[in-house]
């Protein structure tokens, strides 16, 4: 399960490469990245006791990404996947892969979703596509951030509103029938008031047997300079995905004999409408007052409605679920800087109404394991959600270079559940409905402490606790089975520590840390005799790792990017699993990204990239390991003078089968097969 030779390799070069930035004169700008997230307000990188990855608005263009893993595979630390329904995806951030509410999912600092209404999809209900920035703060969240910001906190953001007018159409094209139209631009259309849009339309055949989809994404700010001291930012974000669902492919034989086939679901094509479907809108506006010289006061108020369907292919009578939400949410937030202390005071409030219902098309009886289950409404029920947090974080400095910081945040959040149908079993199915009486409610106080030292003006060292927790979904607590109908849950409760690098030269931007995360009250997954998955609390889970990055400006013609990552996650004490390692857990993950402008060319850029991932177990009882794979991509951007620009890519270059996840359970190993080659061209005009 190891591959010692690659981590040898890896810190090899990482040595080299910093021998080689002390070498290297400090002339030229200093490579130094702005980030957002931690404090939602501008900081420089070295400046930020946290491992927070960055990726540009040059790099996303290069990616041109159709899929939200094509955003996130350069940053240290972050794999996301795709599932059987291509918009579908799978996150892990210092954690295995997984769809639990282990991450905060953000666009321009706002959750897109609530957290007592997790959905592992919530990279979907942000406009990726079209994001100017994307930032993933890596491990337990500041003060700012509640229940899910666990083992990470990802921010898409927006385009800013452009200085000079501008405005654009991008039409790209593509393997399988893909095809994308997008309209962008904006101006200062007053000297106090600027607009930006971005909207595009997208659809694909699929590469593979039902996989095609659509997605349409709106993005629309506007920016409006009040006073000197007064400013309003509003954005409205939309956008609506329609996907067919595939299955998984069973055995290696079938993956690498037809990895086309729509898989284990076929059967069943004609029994059900098999999409997933997220519609997603929200209206943001941020007051910023600067209520003195040292004081910033901002305030931000926002509706989001969000709708998630899709039929549930991992049950084999394929019920339909229908989810709804409609929230109201307000974020209060104080910047105070007094010298040596630096205060940070905030509350965040959010209200929630959201349904639910699950619903049975047809008669279903099992040929195997497993319980009938009837044509007919499973589960309907509506939920109320409430949470309130207020929160604090001070900063001292202790010396000119030495800062120690601490913070506090206590949330406060509750359920009111009401069932729309009979308590209790479903006709003689496994299902369970929760009775009316069963509200519960969570507290938590979360603190938080960091230390730093600044051994340069653009490098530092520090040292970081945070304590985080995340709270059981709605889901969890009331779409039941006859095994859980007893149980209650309690929020998982996680401790992350962390010491960490970073530094920035002329030539180099390098990070690096090493963290270790203990989960206490792990939510577990089990199974019983009938296939039916059940969830209680278990004990505790270990995750721990190596995150390095690397950024290089080897020359005016060669840049690199370097992403690596080595983790290990392991139970403790668990029932059933004791202290094993946890399944779809690479130990070794890698980014490498080798950029090349020629001199004789300098409108032309060429990226050669190549993605690893290692080694891992396909069940927690360490059955049977998937051996991972490497793959490569190139990417190309040519923008001569003019308003004109072209662009391609070639993703999978080698054209290789391979899983992009796999698992084992009941005798079966299932294999999500990733695309093959692809090629990918497209053309931009600009007006201005």
């Amino acid at each position: 399960m190891k591959r010692t030779s690659i981590s040898l390799a890896i810190l090899t070069a990482i040595y080299g490469h910093t021998a080689f930035a002390e070498s290297m004169g400090e002339s030229g700008s200093v490579m130094n990245t702005v980030t957002v997230t931690a404090t939602r307000v501008e900081q420089i990188n070295t400046d930020v006791a946290a491992n927070i990855g960055v990726k540009d608005q040059d790099e996303i263009e290069l990616d041109a990404p159709i899929l939200q893993r094509e955003l996130f595979s350069s940053i240290a630390g972050v794999r996301v996947t795709q599932t059987g329904s291509t918009i579908g995806h799978k996150t892990s951030i210092r954690m295995p892969e997984n769809t639990a509410a282990y991450y905060l999912f953000l666009q321009d600092g706002i959750p897109v979703q609530s957290p007592g209404f997790f959905n592992h999809n919530g990279l979907a209900y942000t406009n990726y596509s079209s994001s100017g920035t994307t930032e993933v703060l890596k491990g337990t969240g500041t003060a700012l951030y509640g229940s899910d910001s666990v083992a990470g906190t990802i921010n898409v953001l927006s385009k800013d509103v452009p200085e000079k007018e501008v405005y654009s159409v991008k039409v790209e094209a593509g393997s399988d029938g893909f095809k994308r139209l997008t309209a962008s631009g904006g101006s200062q259309i007053q000297p106090d008031t600027g607009v930006a849009v971005d909207a595009s339309h997208a659809d694909s055949d699929g590469w593979r047997d039902h996989t095609a989809h659509t997605r349409d994404e709106l993005t629309f700010k506007h920016v409006y300079d009040v006073d000197d001291r007064n400013e309003l930012n509003t954005t409205f974000s939309f956008n609506k995905s329609v996907a067919e669902m595939a299955g998984s492919l069973i055995g290696l034989a079938q993956l690498n004999s037809n990895p086309t086939y729509v898989g284990d679901v076929e059967s069943s094509l004609s029994l059900v409408d098999m999409k997933r479907k997220f519609d997603f809108l929200r209206l943001g506006t941020e007051w910023r007052h600067d209520y003195s010289d040292d004081t910033q006061i901002s305030t931000i108020g926002y509706l989001r409605n969000t709708r998630n369907r899709y039929t549930t292919t991992w049950e084999n009578n394929l019920p339909q679920n229908d989810s709804k939400e409609k929230s109201l949410g307000i974020m209060l937030k104080a910047d105070i800087d007094k010298g040596d202390f630096r205060y940070i005071t905030g509350l965040d409030v959010e209200y929630t109404q959201a349904s639910k219902e699950y619903v049975q098309l047809f008669n279903y009886t099992p040929s195997g394991w497993g319980s009938s289950v009837a044509a007919g409404s499973i589960y309907d029920y509506d939920v109320d959600f409430y949470s309130i947090a207020p929160y604090a974080r001070v900063e001292h400095d202790i010396t000119r270079k030495l800062q120690l910081a601490g913070g506090l945040r206590y949330d406060a959040s509750g359920f009111d559940y009401t069932n729309n149908l009979a308590d209790g079993q479903y006709a003689a199915s496994s299902y369970s409905r929760a009775a009316d009486n069963n509200d519960p409610d969570f507290r938590h106080l979360s603190p938080k402490l960091d230390l730093s030292y600044k051994l340069d003006e653009n490098e530092l060292i520090y040292v970081r606790y945070a304590n985080g927790f995340r709270i059981p979904s709605a889901s969890r607590l009331y779409s039941l089975t006859t095994d859980n109908i007893a149980f209650t849950l309690d929020p998982e409760k996680t401790d992350s520590y962390e010491v960490g690098y970073k530094i920035a030269t002329a030539q180099h931007e390098i990070g690096g840390s090493i963290y270790h995360m203990t989960i206490k009250d792990t939510i577990v997954r089990r199974e019983n005799g009938n296939g039916d998955r059940y969830y209680v609390n278990g004990d505790s889970s270990v995750h721990k790792g190596v995150e390095l990055s690397l950024l290089s400006r080897i020359s005016e013609q060669f840049k690199s990017k370097l992403a690596y990552s080595y983790s290990k996650h392991h139970y403790k004490n668990d029932t059933s699993y004791g202290d094993n390692e946890q399944a779809a857990a690479p130990n070794h993950t890698m980014n490498l990204r080798l950029t090349y402008t020629p001199k004789q060319l300098n409108k032309l850029t060429a990226m050669l990239e190549w993605e690893h991932v290692g080694e891992y177990w396909m069940d927690d009882s360490h059955t049977v390991s998937y051996e991972g794979y490497d793959v490569g991509h190139l990417k190309l951007s040519y923008k001569p003078e003019g308003d004109l620009s072209l662009f391609a890519k070639i993703n999978n270059l080698t054209d290789k089968i391979y899983a992009e996840s796999a698992s084992y359970s009941y005798g079966k190993e299932k294999y999500t097969p990733a695309a093959p080659r692809q090629l990918f061209v497209g053309l931009e005009y600009k007006f201005k």
